[in-house]
C-alpha cells in the first residue's frame, strides 16, 4: 500500500485528488463547544501545517482519495464537483476545477473507476458524482458500482421528504439521483467487503448511515474516515464534534471508538479534510491522543 507523501508497504496505492486546501473556517465556528483558550491550549494550535496562527484558522483539504488494488480503481468520497450551485459556501460554489485532468495525470479516465464510495451524503463528498453534460446531470463514472450504506439513502430520502429538494444544498437532484436513475447504485447494510482488502465499517453520528472504508492489503491497515474525524484538533479534543454532526454524542463516541482501537499501532489513517499530510498514525498520551505525521 502507498500513499503520497508518506510509503506504506504491499500492493494497493492511494492518491489525492485535491480541490482545496488551505485556511478555512476558524475552530470554534467547526467546533460549536470549543472556546478560543482551549483551542490554544490543543498541540494542533502550535502545527503550522494545520493551523494558520496569523489568520487564526484551521487548515483544511477537500480532497477525493483513489484507490487503486490490484484488481480494481476505487474513489473514495467524489469531493465538490464542478458548477455545482453552492451559494451558501462560497468556496464550493459553481466551481470550475480540474479534478478529471488530475484523474488524467495519474493515468486513468472516469470510465477506469469500478467503484464509487461515498462515506456519507454531504455536499462535499457526493460533487463529482455527477458533470453537467449538455445542460444535464449525469454520472461522471459511467462502468462504476456506486455504494451507499442504505440507512444513509433513507436518512436522506426520509429529508427530502419532510424539507423539499433544496436539502443540503440541492445534493439529491444534482448529485445522488442521476446515479440511481442510471441504475448504478447499490446499498448495503452493516460491515460489508467490497472488493478483496476493502470494506466498509459503520461509524453513525456525522450523518446517520456514515460510514469508513478499511484497506487491509495482508500487511498493512489504513482507514478512510471521511468526516469520522474533520481535523487534527480533534484527536487532541475528540469530544468536539462539528456543527455539522447530526447525532453529536454517536459522533463523540464513534471517534473515540476509533482512536481507541488503532492507537499505538502501524494502522494509518486517512480522513477527508485533513491537509498534507493527509496519511497519519495516532500514538496515546498521558491526557489522550496524538497524530503523529512520520
Amino acid at each position: 500500500m502507498s500513499f503520497r507523501p508518506s510509503a506504506l508497504p504491499g500492493p494497493f496505492r492511494i492518491d489525492r485528488l485535491v480541490e482545496f486546501e488551505g485556511p478555512f473556517r476558524s475552530a470554534t465556528h467547526l467546533f460549536p463547544l470549543a472556546t478560543d483558550a482551549e483551542v490554544r491550549a490543543t498541540p494542533t494550535w502550535q502545527d503550522d501545517r494545520f493551523y494558520d496562527r496569523q489568520r487564526d484558522l484551521l487548515v483544511m483539504a477537500f480532497h477525493a482519495l483513489l484507490v487503486r488494488t490490484p484488481s480494481h480503481n476505487i474513489i473514495v468520497d467524489t469531493c465538490l464537483g464542478n458548477h455545482k450551485p453552492r451559494p451558501m459556501v462560497p468556496e464550493w460554489n459553481e466551481r470550475s476545477g480540474a479534478f478529471l485532468e488530475d484523474l488524467g495525470a495519474l493515468g486513468l479516465r472516469p470510465e477506469d473507476i469500478d467503484v464509487v464510495l461515498c462515506t456519507h451524503l454531504h455536499a462535499d463528498h457526493v460533487g463529482w458524482n455527477t458533470q453537467r453534460v449538455d445542460g444535464r446531470w449525469v454520472p461522471t463514472f459511467p462502468r462504476a458500482r456506486h455504494l451507499f450504506a442504505r440507512r444513509e439513502i433513507e436518512h436522506f430520502r426520509e429529508r427530502m421528504q419532510n424539507e423539499g429538494p433544496a436539502i443540503h444544498h440541492g445534493i439529491w437532484q444534482d448529485s445522488i439521483q442521476p446515479v440511481l436513475d442510471a441504475g448504478l447504485a447499490e446499498f448495503v447494510d452493516g460491515v460489508h467487503d467490497v472488493v478483496p482488502g476493502v470494506s466498509l465499517h459503520p461509524a453513525p453520528g456525522h450523518t446517520p448511515g456514515c460510514v469508513m472504508v478499511r484497506l487491509f492489503d495482508g500487511t498493512s491497515t489504513a482507514w478512510l474516515i471521511g468526516d469520522v474525524i474533520h481535523h487534527p484538533m480533534q484527536v487532541d479534543r475528540p469530544d468536539w464534534y462539528s456543527r455539522f454532526c447530526e447525532d453529536p454524542p454517536a459522533a463523540v463516541a464513534s471517534r473515540v471508538g476509533l482512536l481507541e482501537s488503532i492507537a499505538d499501532s502501524t494502522t494509518r489513517l486517512i480522513p477527508a479534510h485533513f491537509p498534507n499530510p493527509t496519511s497519519v498514525r495516532i500514538v496515546r498520551t498521558e491526557d489522550g491522543f496524538r497524530v503523529l505525521t512520520d
